[in-house]
């Protein structure tokens, strides 16, 4: 922890502390010890507020990601944070998803995913359930159809995040299988969404601020 401060010292407010905060994996790392290093970078100047709500955040819901993928095993959990103004997805926590998949979703736009007379994807309002995605015809897979069968995904569920009239974005469990998502799965997967809605509402336009300033840094890189 200490070597990890001690190198972004060399490197304060420039690209390269970006990518190093990035490369932190909560996968791989206690929450008490990364929890302790986020509060030891903003005392010593090196990330804002801003910055470190944002990593506890991306931290937190990771850890929400690996504990649905044990409770429904199988399965990858991915949280999306939807931008309204822009209609974009912006990638908050798949700490399993294949690369190419959440390099293909990260900052998408999905204007294409709005069905006529509403002003958002179906995901963003409504549980949408594919249990064949080679055979399903409906707008969203067939939208992303190719990119999902590519990195091996057979079916999925998304439902919405929201909190107090408040559009934050959905979650979306992907199955290399076929399958029909059991009504308990379903059940359980918007249970537990609960969790991490409340948080979610208070940092939403933060961390997309902070995902599109990586995400631009990465280009330049």
């Amino acid at each position: 922890m200490e070597e990890i401060i001690e190198s972004m010292k060399h490197y304060k407010l420039s690209k390269e502390i970006k990518k190093l905060l990035a490369q932190i994996h909560p996968m791989n790392k206690g929450q008490t010890d990364l929890s302790n290093l986020f509060e030891k970078l903003y005392h010593a100047d090196l990330i804002g507020m801003q910055e470190k709500l944002s990593l506890e955040t991306r931290m937190y819901l990771n850890q929400y990601c690996l504990a649905m993928e044990e409770k429904l095993n199988g399965m990858l959990c991915v949280v999306y944070l939807y931008e309204e103004n822009e209609k974009r997805l912006w990638l908050g926590a798949g700490p399993s998803m294949p690369g190419s998949y959440k390099e293909y979703s990260h900052g998408l736009d999905v204007k294409l995913d709005i069905l006529g007379g509403s002003e958002v994807p179906v995901y963003i309002r409504n549980v949408l359930i594919v249990d064949d995605i080679y055979r399903s015809e409906d707008l969203v897979t067939l939208n992303h159809k190719k990119a999902m069968l590519e990195d091996g995904f057979k079916s999925y569920c998304c439902t919405p995040l929201g909190y107090q009239d408040k559009m934050i974005g959905f979650t979306v469990l992907f199955s290399d299988q076929q399958r029909d998502f059991t009504d308990y799965e379903i059940d359980m997967f918007q249970d537990n969404r609960n969790q991490i809605e409340k948080k979610l509402s208070q940092i939403k336009d933060d961390m997309i601020f902070l995902l599109k300033k990586q995400q631009k840094l990465d280009q330049l890189a």
